[in-house]
């Protein structure tokens, strides 16, 4: 027998089955990326809250707080080694983004966007890229999540990972 998949409702506190959940609308004015997201919207009449997957489901963990914070933490090393700018507890903070990063590889799942109007994969997204001068190559600054394009529906659209 397979086990529900459970959500919580942030706001009033609604549990029940994923299932009951309506589509959530307005997703990125009300998620910033690197946000979990919601499984849906709450069904309680007059609600409209953000119905989150509870924590007990036996499915892998989302690891997009954890990328998010090895790349912030990349980031902010690789700066401080080109200002030689030491940390003390460095052996700390390198051990902990490893961690990170076994963690991510560890779970073999490959995640894609997913087109909510049409179910297709081929969404995109505009980005800013930063010139490295040392590496001569384009580097992604930050992508911009908020306005993405589905090329196979040819729509603006929203997107599930």
């Amino acid at each position: 027998m397979t086990k529900t998949e459970t959500a919580t409702c942030q706001d009033c506190g609604w549990q029940g089955p994923v299932e009951e959940t309506k589509e959530f609308r307005n997703v990125w004015d009300r998620v910033l990326p690197g946000d979990v997201m919601p499984a849906g919207e709450c069904p309680e009449e007059g609600c409209g809250g953000a119905a989150m997957l509870d924590a007990d489901r036996e499915e892998a963990d989302d690891l997009r707080p954890p990328m998010v914070a090895l790349m912030l933490g990349l980031d902010r090393l690789r700066e401080d080694l080109r200002n030689g700018v030491l940390r003390s507890p460095m052996a700390l903070h390198l051990k902990e983004l490893a961690d990170y990063a076994r963690r991510a590889l560890a779970s073999g799942a490959h995640v894609r966007p997913v087109c909510n109007a049409c179910g297709g994969a081929n969404v995109r997204v505009d980005a800013w890229a930063t010139w490295d001068v040392d590496a001569q190559r384009w580097e992604l600054h930050s992508a911009c999540e908020l306005a993405a394009i589905c090329e196979d529906c040819d729509i603006e659209c929203s997107y599930t990972m």
